[in-house]
């Protein structure tokens, strides 16, 4: 038929470029080029604005650990909230939302903690209190870089994704926030035990 090729171009935010180009027959509009919602939510995903985690430590990172003793892990559970992030292309939309699923502690000895969920904060006049997030190191950190261990947190979310203006949605597995990072010494504790009767 006749008509003419046609090369959109389109501007602003989440707008997809470059835009295919359509052949538009004489006497018509052009039609609008199709939008893929998958790939607005992955704009969406690249947009959620996930925070670094807040290191927290009993007894505190700045202090030494000891070994053979169990040092509980926690990150600032006013941070663990689902985020959400929309990308749009047209009348089309995609929003992306990421709720935090667990924590994967590296503990700088070659060994790693993955907590589900972000911790118990230490509470020194609780004798009793528990937690389901803390590691005990084997050795001591005499022998690393700076004489500490490189202690990283980092917070995976489980991501979904909705879509308004097409059909599409789902889930979009695991993604990984930013990372903190905190050197951690630890130490050994010498005793010396006396024969009481001398």
């Amino acid at each position: 038929m006749p008509g003419k090729w046609v090369d959109p171009v389109c501007m602003g935010p989440g707008t997809i470029d470059p835009m295919p180009v359509i052949w538009v027959t004489t006497g018509n509009q052009p039609a609008a080029p199709a939008v893929n919602p998958a790939v607005l939510a992955q704009q969406a995903v690249s947009q959620l604005p996930l925070p670094a985690p807040t290191i927290e430590m009993a007894p505190p990172p700045d202090r030494d650990q000891l070994v053979n003793v169990s040092s509980w892990l926690w990150v600032d559970a006013s941070a663990w909230r689902p985020l959400s992030a929309t990308a749009a292309a047209g009348p089309v939309s995609a929003t992306a939302t990421a709720t935090p699923a667990e924590v994967v502690w590296d503990m700088g000895d070659g060994h790693s903690v993955t907590c589900q969920g972000p911790g118990v904060p230490y509470d020194s006049s609780n004798p009793n209190a528990t937690t389901y997030c803390s590691y005990t190191w084997r050795t001591s950190s005499a022998g690393q870089p700076n004489g500490a261990y490189r202690v990283t947190a980092t917070v995976y979310y489980q991501a979904a994704w909705t879509a308004a203006g097409a059909p599409g949605g789902g889930s979009l597995g695991l993604v990984a926030g930013p990372s903190a990072t905190a050197w951690v010494r630890v130490a050994e504790s010498q005793a010396i035990n006396n024969d009481p009767s001398s």
